[in-house]
């Protein structure tokens, strides 16, 4: 073990030799942004845009639109996390760090305007940003059009990630046609009534994003007529993308273009090349059977204590390895279940009704300024479950939404859990890590220690489907009983076992930290719902053949001309 990683850390040493750079990062860094558009009926639309970014240079940030035509962009308003901002009738791009602090501003310039605002204090921020735009939908002789570059290529820094949705009060149909255009790999498409465009992964200055969207006559109340047809904007798109791909350079400027992109990115190498050496390492969660095998008789014989001392990760491991659970998303909501037991979180009925009513149900999970929980991957979930929120009050539908957005997390989250998990199995013993002469392959084996887990699992899961057949079953405790909860969510056999048990002891639920049985009902909807959605739009984003991938030269506005690109935006 110890020779091998000997061996991965002279391959980085000797890559770094190579490279021959220094580890100069740059400053200022934007980690995300997004965009949520909400359209009215008029097709008049008010953005809010999110900035999370490091900053330790330059005065200000902002962000440009040109070619603004029959629009107008007004009613501006910036704040941080301590304060809302100051907005001036004018701005003063020269102005000093001090001067332009908690201050914003539009600063019109040829062919367009830019929302500025002070960077206030160099450090970590998160920038709030309203605006409204005029006519954002126009009228075409044939249809509706919604067409505009939301962000502007040559970007002072790359992002990191960018996610923009566009919804109204007009359900927006799953066929409705969108492109994308300026973003290599980049991801457009419609999921549940909303316009999703993700840059799926980071956007450098180069790259933009554009949406052109088609819509039926009458789906706005717009008075932004314009006289051509869809067709023509269409063509503009499609002629500008074309163009782009095009371009021809010289075999010098590729080489000058590769050598800067190397010695700008090489940290970014390593990182890139330190996960392919763990993915062929790892190559997968799981481990050979070896001679113990992984076939679970079925005559098992009944397990009536919590198995994997406790360890939930540790049972979800083995149980999804032995195939005694079909999804590997079960955890989740036997993780909630374990939060409600230790009162890290509670549920509430917000209309104080003893009826239940899932839309009236809300998590309560407090603040997480300074969570940290028994295990990093359950304090990822609640950071997760608490940004769904918004205020710390997990409402109905949240987490379902914000899984559909933010589909890549909350499914990576789960193969981290078994990666992880692996791991923690190798340092118990319980599975064997044997090094090969490929450092690229090692081997996992099972121990028998691993398998008598696992059939202790089976024997509990079969104990608690049969539960109510069992005539000498022992009297229930109140803690072996939230246990068990738990242990039927984590195999997947939740609504049997609490069915069953609300037969049984129907009042036994009250002297829990779960309460009632329907919170066990809206706990499962809740996650069952929220990984689907997240699915479902994974599965959207992959599939949707309406869009576009590569890259416009134009973008812009639905005017009859693009008379210059969308260019600029970040920090100066």
């Amino acid at each position: 073990m110890k020779s091998r990683l000997l061996k991965i850390i002279f391959l980085f040493i000797f890559i770094m030799i190579l490279l021959g750079i220094s580890t100069t990062v740059k400053a200022n860094s934007i980690d995300n942004i997004s965009m949520d558009i909400k359209v009215d009926k008029k097709g008049n639309a008010k953005v809010t845009e999110i900035w999370t970014c490091y900053v330790n240079e330059g005065t200000e940030v902002y962000h440009p639109y040109y070619n603004l035509g029959n629009s107008e962009i007004t009613n501006l308003k910036v704040s941080d996390k301590t304060k809302t901002y100051t907005v001036l009738s004018s701005w003063n791009t020269s102005g000093s760090l001090n001067t332009k602090a908690y201050k914003c501003g539009i600063n019109k310039i040829n062919n367009g305007i830019e929302l500025c605002w002070g960077i206030s204090v160099y450090g970590k921020n998160t920038y709030t940003v309203t605006y409204e735009i005029s006519n954002f939908v126009s009228e075409l002789s044939d249809s509706q059009i919604i067409y505009w570059t939301l962000i502007p290529y040559d970007f002072s820094n790359r992002i990191d990630n960018v996610n923009i949705t566009i919804s109204s009060n007009s359900y927006f149909q799953d066929t409705l046609p969108v492109w994308g255009y300026g973003n290599y790999g980049g991801l457009c498409y419609v999921d549940d009534g909303v316009i999703n465009m993700d840059s799926d992964g980071t956007l450098d200055n180069s790259e933009y994003m554009t949406i052109l969207v088609k819509l039926p006559k009458g789906t706005f109340e717009t008075t932004n007529i314009l006289k051509k047809d869809f067709n023509y904007y269409y063509e503009m798109a499609q002629k500008g993308s074309t163009k782009y791909n095009k371009k021809e350079m010289s075999i010098f400027s590729y080489i000058v273009i590769f050598l800067n992109i190397i010695i700008s990115i090489w940290p970014a190498i390593l990182i890139i090349l330190t996960i392919f050496i763990k993915n062929k390492i790892s190559k997968s969660y799981g481990f050979k059977y070896g001679e113990f095998g992984k076939k679970i008789p079925k005559d098992v014989q009944y397990w009536r204590d919590i198995p994997c001392d406790g360890n939930i990760f540790k049972a979800y491991y083995i149980a999804y390895n032995y195939g005694l659970i079909k999804k590997k998303t079960d955890i989740l909501g036997a993780i909630i279940l374990k939060w409600l037991k230790l009162r890290i979180i509670k549920t509430e009925n917000r209309k104080g009704e003893k009826i239940f009513k899932r839309e009236d149900t809300v998590i309560i999970l407090g603040d997480n300024s300074n969570i940290q929980l028994e295990d990093s991957r359950e304090t990822e979930l609640f950071n997760m479950m608490y940004e769904a929120s918004k205020d710390g009050i997990l409402e109905n539908k949240e987490f379902e939404n914000w899984c559909s957005k933010s589909y890549n997390k909350i499914l990576n989250w789960f193969d981290n859990i078994l990666e992880k998990q692996r791991t923690n199995l190798v340092k118990e013993g319980l599975i064997i890590e044997e090094e090969t002469k490929n450092i690229f392959r090692t081997k996992y084996t099972a121990t028998y220690k691993l398998k008598e887990e696992a059939l202790k699992l089976a024997g509990l899961k079969k104990y608690l489907l049969d539960y109510t057949l069992i005539k000498d079953r022992e009297a229930i405790e109140v803690e072996i009983f939230e246990d068990y909860l738990i242990y039927a969510q984590v195999l997947g056999i939740s609504k049997q076992v609490s069915k069953q048990f609300k037969e049984l002891y129907p009042d036994i639920i009250e002297q829990t930290n779960y309460n009632s049985y329907d919170n066990l009902v809206y706990i499962n909807l809740c996650a069952t719902r929220g990984i689907s959605r997240a699915n479902s739009a994974s599965a959207a984003a992959q599939n949707y053949t309406s869009g576009g991938g590569g890259f416009s030269s134009g973008g812009g506005r639905t005017v009859d001309h693009l008379e210059e690109a969308v260019a600029g935006g970040g920090f100066r």
